[in-house]
């Protein structure tokens, strides 16, 4: 096998690629391996497990998906981020289809509490945007939260509920916005 020197960045460009063609149950580190021009231990330098390249490659595309949605910086009304965050993962999931529903099976079958990690740092970093979206909003209704209604709780249950709606290929979060607005605004 051609010896040629490759990076972590190649090894991501061509997990990608095979999860577009195959799937994320399509990857296997003999097939990158061949794709790069390298040996399987090559990919092992970068990735010490199958694990911890599943999750790279499932970060990565999450990183592609997200590349236009802006976290909430730009936005001072909620109700619109929140619009803006569902629009953006849906066009990227256009280019990934099935990829809500089997990223998080595969990183099941590979190492739970590694993927769960992974996935839980990425989204605290969206709900955090949120979050700091819902502070600024002025619309919002300042007695709309109390110490038994959390904005944080509300922020989880509006990303829950966003996350099912793209994995059941909803065409739109139309019902999920007009509740977020009968619930917070003024």
């Amino acid at each position: 096998m051609n010896k040629s020197i490759t990076s972590q960045e190649a090894i991501l460009c061509v997990g990608k690629e095979i999860v577009l063609e195959k799937g994320l149950q399509g990857l296997n580190i003999r097939d990158i391996a061949r794709r790069c021009g390298v040996s399987v231990g090559s990919i092992y330098n970068y990735f010490p497990t199958k694990s911890d390249l599943m999750v790279a490659i499932i970060e990565s595309v999450w990183k592609e998906i997200m590349h236009g949605y802006k976290i909430c910086e730009e936005q001072h009304n909620f109700v619109d981020s929140v619009q803006s965050l569902f629009l953006t993962i849906k066009k990227g999931s256009e280019k990934y289809p099935f990829f809500f529903s089997s990223h998080s099976m595969s990183l099941a079958a590979l190492d739970k509490e590694k993927g769960r990690q992974s996935m839980e740092r990425y989204f605290s970093h969206i709900k955090k945007g949120l979050l700091a979206t819902l502070n600024t909003d002025s619309e919002v209704n300042e007695n709309t939260f109390s110490p038994a209604f959390h904005k944080e709780d509300f922020i989880e249950f509006v990303f829950t509920n966003l996350m099912t709606l793209l994995i059941q290929g909803a065409e739109s979060c139309d019902f999920l916005l007009e509740a977020i607005r009968r619930i917070i605004h003024k």
